[in-house]
C-alpha cells in the first residue's frame, strides 16, 4: 500500500508525490459528496474530486486522472477507521480491467491518514491515479446526428461486452459514464466505483440484449423485442442490423 503527500486545497497548480510518481494538479473535472456505509463503521460522508493531471517525474504527452475521495465525518462508530468498501471496490476493479481495452488503466493508488490541515483529523483519504481516456461523455448525446448516434451504440455495446466478458457489472447507468472518442470510434467505461465484480461467473454466464442496454444507459427509447446474445459477433451484426434498418 503506497503513501502520499497530499496539500489542502486549492489543489490546482499543486504537486503530489506518491511512491510511484509525482504529477501536478491541474483543473477539477468533478465534485460530489456521497453517503458510504459499513457494516462495522455504520455510515460516513465522502467528498470526491477528479482532477486532470500531469506525471512530473517522467516525460508525459497526456493527462491523466486523480480522484481523491476523502472522509469528511467520522463514522458512527468512532472506533472504526478504514476507508469505505467504495474505494477498495474501485481499486480492486481497475486493477482487475488492466487488460480490458474499454476502461482506464490504474497506474498507482495511496491509502492514508488525513493531517492536521485536512479536514477531518485522522479520517481516511484515498488517492487513486489512472490514465485519461481520449474523448469526451455523452451529456450531450441527443444533440448528435443520428448517424453519430447509431455508432455510439454499437461501439457502446462493444465495449460493454468487454466489460461484462470479464464479469463486471456496472451498476451507475448513466451517459456521463460513458466516453465517446469520435475519431477512434470506441467508447470507454468510466467511474469503475460503482461496478460489480461476479467472480463466480464462467464463459457461458457471458450475454447481452444490446437494446435493453441501450434503453438502460438511456442511448435509446421505444419497444423493441427481446434478442440474447451469447456471442459478440452475432450480438453486434443483430444491433447493427436494427439500428440502420429504420
Amino acid at each position: 500500500m503506497a503513501s502520499s503527500t497530499y496539500r489542502q486545497k486549492p489543489l490546482s497548480d499543486a504537486r503530489l508525490d506518491f511512491e510511484f510518481g509525482a504529477w501536478k494538479i491541474g483543473r477539477n473535472l468533478s465534485s460530489k459528496v456521497r453517503q458510504q456505509e459499513d457494516r462495522q463503521g455504520g455510515f460516513t460522508y465522502e467528498r470526491h474530486e477528479v482532477y486532470e493531471a500531469t506525471r512530473i517525474d517522467q516525460p508525459s504527452k497526456t493527462p491523466d486522472i486523480i480522484k481523491i475521495k476523502k472522509q469528511i465525518v467520522s463514522w458512527i462508530n468512532y472506533g472504526y477507521s478504514e476507508p469505505s468498501d467504495e474505494v477498495y471496490r474501485e481499486i480492486h476493479n481497475l486493477s482487475q480491467l488492466e487488460d480490458c481495452r474499454s476502461t482506464p488503466k490504474l497506474l498507482g493508488y495511496a491509502l492514508g491518514k488525513q493531517g492536521s490541515s485536512d479536514g477531518l483529523l485522522g479520517g481516511y483519504i484515498a488517492h487513486i491515479v489512472m490514465q485519461k481516456v481520449p474523448g469526451e461523455n455523452l451529456h450531450g448525446f441527443d444533440t448528435l446526428t443520428k448517424e453519430e448516434q447509431n455508432r455510439i451504440r454499437v461501439a457502446f455495446i462493444d465495449a460493454l461486452w468487454e466489460l461484462r466478458s470479464r464479469h463486471f457489472t456496472h451498476r451507475d447507468p448513466r451517459r456521463e459514464n460513458i466516453i465517446w472518442e469520435r475519431e477512434s470510434g470506441q467508447c470507454f467505461i468510466v467511474d469503475l466505483e460503482d461496478v460489480e465484480h461476479h467472480t463466480n461467473r464462467t464463459e457461458d454466464d457471458v450475454c447481452l440484449d444490446a437494446l435493453e442496454q441501450l434503453e438502460y444507459w438511456g442511448l435509446i427509447e421505444g419497444q423493441y423485442d427481446s434478442a440474447l446474445f451469447f456471442q459478440k459477433d452475432q450480438l453486434l451484426e443483430d444491433l447493427k442490423t436494427r439500428l440502420y434498418s429504420q
